[in-house]
C-alpha cells in the first residue's frame, strides 16, 4: 500500500487523537470524569438487577419515628415497643432489641442493623442481652472517619459501644458502612468488601494485617456464604427502585401493631428465612449517597452490595491496560476505516454507523456480559481520528480542486472548469452530447492578416494575448463559456454549462458585446500611446438550437457547441463588415432583447449557404442610457426610409436617408442605403425584387 501525503496526514491525525485521548483518559480528572458520567447513562437505560426476594428493608422511617400519629391508641398502649418509639428519635435501644428478638423468633435468618451505636445510652443492658442471645444472626454497623479535630487528619474507626460488644473491632457481628466514592465525581459506583487496615486507616502497609469486613460481608457469613464475598472493589449493577419493583421498604414500626403482624406478615412467617436489614430511610439521619440513579439511602446500598454478591451480578470493567488497548485500537481503526473508504460521505455515514453500533455493542455487553466497556474515550479517539482524517481529506481536495482550476482557468472558461471541479460527474455525462438551447457570440478582428504581414511578430502576438485577455476577461464577467479561439476569434456561449433561461442568455451575451466593445476601445487609447497599431473587431450573436458535447479524438477531445446556430453566429460577424456596424444580431436575439436594448434594424438578408432570408439588427447608442432628441429623430427617419426602401420607392427613401446622414453624417447605415438607392434608381430592378439583400461571401 503506497503512502501518499493524504494517508501520512490521515495517519498522523489519527495517531495524535489516540495520544491526546490516551493522555487525557489516564491522567485528565475533568475528562475521566465524564467517561463517568457517559457510562452512567448507559447504566441507567440498561438491564437492572434482580432482586433477591429473600432480601427485606425494615424502613426506620418518618411514620415510625412518630409512630404515635400513625397509630391507634389502643395498639400504642398494648405495645411496649411502640410507646418507647413514641419517645421520639433516637430511640432507646431496647427498643432495638425488642426488633431482633421479633424478627429472630419469627425465623428471620440474618438481621442487620445499619446503625452505629458508639456511645452508652438507655437500653444497653436489654440490646446487649439480645446481640448476645442472636450472635450467629444478628450484624451491626462501624464506620470509618476522618478525623479533622486536631492539628492534622486521623483516620479512624467508630465501633459499637463497649457496652455492647466490647471487643467490637474483633467482632464478627461488627462490619463497616463505608461505600467510597469515585474520587472523580463523589458518585458512589462500587462497594468494598474486605479492606486492608493500611488502607482503610492510610497507614503503611505491615505483613499480616487487618483485614476489616463489611456490613454486607459479615451478612454474607452469617448466611454461610462466604464464597460469595469477592475480593477488591466491585461494581454494583444497582436493582430497581421500588416504584419499578424493587426492595420496597417496610415502617419498622408495623412489625409491633397486632393486626398488621398477623395481616402484612402472617404473625412473622413472612420473615422466615430472610435477610433483613433494618436501617434508616427518606435521609433524616442524612444517610444518603449519591449513586448513578441519584440519592440512594445507605440501607439500599447495603442490599443492592448483599443482592449483587448472591447473584453474581456484579459488572467488570476493563483493567488500565485493556483500557489503554481499547483507546489504540479506536484509533487503529479509525485509520483503516480513513484508508479503505475513500467516498468521504460514505465515510461519514459509516462514522455514524459505526458509533452507533459501539454504543449498541456497550449496552449489549453490559447486559448479557456484566461488562461495562469504555464509551466516550473509544468514541472520541474513533470520531475524532475519522473525522480528522475526513477534514485533512477535505482540505488536501480543496487545495487540488483550486490547483487544478487555476490551471485549467488558462485554457478553459471558468464556469466549464467550475463544472468539471465541483460537479464532475454530471458534467461528464452531459458531454455524452445534448441538444441544447444557447446564445452564440462570434467575434473577429478587421485586417488582422495584413497586419500579421507589416508587423513584428513578437509585439503582434503580446497585443493579440492583450486584446484576448479582456476579451476573456468580458465573457467571463457575465458567466460564459469561452468555447474557443479561431486565430483572433473568439467563439463564446452562454446556456451551455448553466442557462438561466433563452431571454437572459441572449441578453448577457449582446451586454457582453458591449463590453467587449468598450474595452476595444480602451486598449486601441493605449495601444496609440505606445505607438501600436489600433485595432477593430465584428461580432455576430446568434439563439437557436445546438448540440453541445465532448467533440475530437480518443487522444484530446474537448466541451464544444457545433451547429447551425453557430455557423449562423459566424455568418452574421461576416455581415458586420459589409454595413459597417459593429454588432450583428440575429433576428432570434433581436425578439428575445428588444424589450431590453434599443434596436436598429439592418437589413435582410440571405446568408451564404442559406435559402431563407433573415432580418437582422444593431444596438443603437448602446452606451446612451437616454437617446438624445437628435437621435430619435434620426431613428425616426431612418425606420420611415426603411420602409420606403422595402417597398421599392427609391427616390422617397433616399431622400429620407439624405435627411439620416444631415442628422449623423458618418452613419454607415444611411450611407449604405443612399447608395443603394441611388443605384436602383438608375437601373430599377425586376418585378421579382424583394428587398432581401444576398451575401455572396462569408
Amino acid at each position: 500500500m503506497r503512502l501518499t501525503p493524504q494517508r501520512l496526514g490521515m495517519a498522523a491525525i489519527c495517531s495524535l487523537c489516540t495520544a491526546v485521548v490516551l493522555a487525557l483518559h489516564f491522567s485528565s480528572v475533568p475528562f475521566q470524569t465524564l467517561e463517568l458520567h457517559v457510562r452512567d447513562l448507559l447504566v441507567r437505560f440498561a438491564r437492572r438487577s434482580q432482586p433477591n426476594p429473600q432480601i427485606v428493608y425494615l424502613a426506620i422511617d418518618e411514620p415510625s419515628v412518630n409512630v404515635s400519629a400513625n397509630i391507634f391508641s389502643d395498639d400504642l398502649a398494648a405495645s411496649p415497643a411502640l410507646q418507647k418509639m413514641a419517645t421520639g428519635w433516637p430511640w432507646p435501644r431496647d427498643v432495638h432489641a425488642m426488633i431482633l428478638n421479633r424478627l429472630a423468633q419469627a425465623g428471620a435468618r440474618v438481621i442487620a442493623f445499619d446503625l452505629l451505636f458508639p456511645t452508652p445510652r438507655e437500653g444497653d443492658a436489654e440490646l446487649r442481652a439480645a446481640l448476645d442471645q442472636w450472635r450467629d444472626r444478628v450484624v451491626i454497623g462501624s464506620n470509618f472517619v476522618d478525623d479533622q479535630s486536631g492539628d492534622g487528619a486521623k483516620h479512624t474507626i467508630t465501633l459499637p459501644s463497649p457496652d455492647l460488644i466490647p471487643d467490637a473491632e474483633n467482632d464478627e457481628r461488627v462490619g463497616f458502612v463505608n461505600f467510597w466514592p469515585d474520587v472523580q465525581d463523589g458518585i458512589v459506583r462500587l462497594a468494598r468488601y474486605r479492606v486492608p487496615a493500611s488502607e482503610a486507616l492510610h497507614m503503611p502497609a505491615a505483613e499480616n494485617e487487618r483485614v476489616f469486613e463489611s456490613f454486607a460481608a459479615r451478612i454474607l457469613q452469617k448466611l454461610g456464604r462466604t464464597d460469595r464475598i469477592p475480593g477488591g472493589a466491585k461494581f454494583l449493577r444497582f436493582a430497581p427502585d421500588a416504584e419499578q419493583g424493587g426492595f420496597r421498604p417496610i415502617s419498622a414500626y408495623t412489625i409491633f401493631v397486632p393486626d398488621l403482624w398477623r395481616a402484612n406478615f402472617q404473625s412473622g412467617e413472612f420473615f422466615r428465612d430472610k435477610i433483613v436489614v433494618v436501617g434508616p430511610y427518606g435521609n433524616f439521619l442524612k444517610d444518603a449517597l449519591p449513586t448513578p440513579f441519584g440519592m440512594m439511602d445507605g440501607p439500599e446500598l447495603h442490599i443492592n452490595a448483599i443482592n449483587d454478591a448472591l447473584s453474581g451480578d456484579f459488572i467488570t470493567e476493563p483493567t488500565p491496560m485493556e483500557q489503554a488497548v481499547l483507546i489504540l485500537g479506536a484509533g487503529f481503526l479509525a485509520l483503516a476505516f480513513s484508508f479503505i473508504l475513500e467516498n468521504p460521505q460514505m465515510r461519514f455515514v459509516g462514522l455514524v454507523v459505526l458509533s452507533a453500533g459501539w454504543l449498541a455493542a456497550t449496552a449489549v455487553l453490559y447486559n448479557k456480559a456484566n461488562h461495562l466497556v469504555l464509551v466516550l474515550s473509544t468514541i472520541l479517539t474513533f470520531d475524532c481520528g475519522g473525522l480528522g482524517a475526513l477534514a485533512w481529506q477535505h482540505f488536501l481536495d480543496r487545495r487540488e480542486r483550486a490547483r487544478v482550476r487555476r490551471i485549467f482557468e488558462r485554457f478553459v472558461s471558468k464556469n466549464v472548469v467550475k463544472e468539471v471541479v465541483d460537479n464532475r460527474d454530471s458534467f461528464l455525462n452531459q458531454l455524452g452530447g445534448v441538444r441544447k438551447q444557447v446564445a452564440v457570440l462570434m467575434s473577429d478582428l478587421r485586417g488582422f492578416t495584413t497586419l500579421t504581414e507589416q508587423s513584428d511578430s513578437t509585439q503582434l502576438v503580446a497585443q493579440l494575448n492583450e486584446y484576448l485577455t479582456e476579451m476573456v476577461k468580458c465573457v467571463f464577467a457575465t458567466n460564459g463559456t469561452v468555447d474557443k479561439f479561431i486565430g483572433d476569434a473568439v467563439l463564446a456561449v452562454w446556456g451551455d454549462i448553466h442557462s438561466e433561461g433563452a431571454a437572459r442568455d441572449a441578453e448577457l451575451a449582446v451586454s457582453t458585446a458591449l463590453r467587449m466593445q468598450q474595452s476595444l476601445d480602451q486598449l486601441n487609447v493605449e495601444w496609440r500611446k505606445r505607438g501600436r497599431p489600433e485595432l477593430a473587431m465584428g461580432i455576430g450573436i446568434n439563439h437557436g438550437e445546438v448540440i453541445f458535447g465532448a467533440i475530437g479524438s480518443e487522444q484530446k477531445s474537448e466541451p464544444t457547441v457545433i451547429g447551425d446556430t453557430v455557423n449562423l453566429a459566424s455568418r452574421l460577424e461576416g455581415i458586420t463588415k459589409e454595413y459597417g456596424v459593429p454588432l450583428i444580431l440575429g433576428e432570434s436575439v433581436a425578439a428575445l432583447v428588444r424589450d431590453k436594448l434599443r434596436l436598429q434594424f439592418v437589413d435582410c438578408v440571405r446568408v451564404k449557404g442559406k435559402t431563407r432570408p433573415i432580418e437582422v439588427f444593431t444596438v443603437l447608442d448602446a452606451h446612451d442610457e437616454k437617446l438624445s432628441a437628435q437621435t430619435e429623430r434620426y431613428l425616426e427617419a431612418y425606420n420611415r426610409a426603411v420602409e420606403k426602401y422595402r417597398a421599392g420607392d427609391f427616390d422617397e427613401a433616399q431622400t429620407l436617408f439624405d435627411e439620416c446622414l444631415s442628422l449623423r453624417k458618418d452613419d454607415p447605415l444611411a450611407a449604405l442605403y443612399a447608395k443603394r438607392c441611388a443605384d436602383l434608381h438608375a437601373q430599377p430592378p425586376d418585378v421579382s425584387w424583394d428587398g432581401v439583400f444576398v451575401m455572396t461571401t462569408k
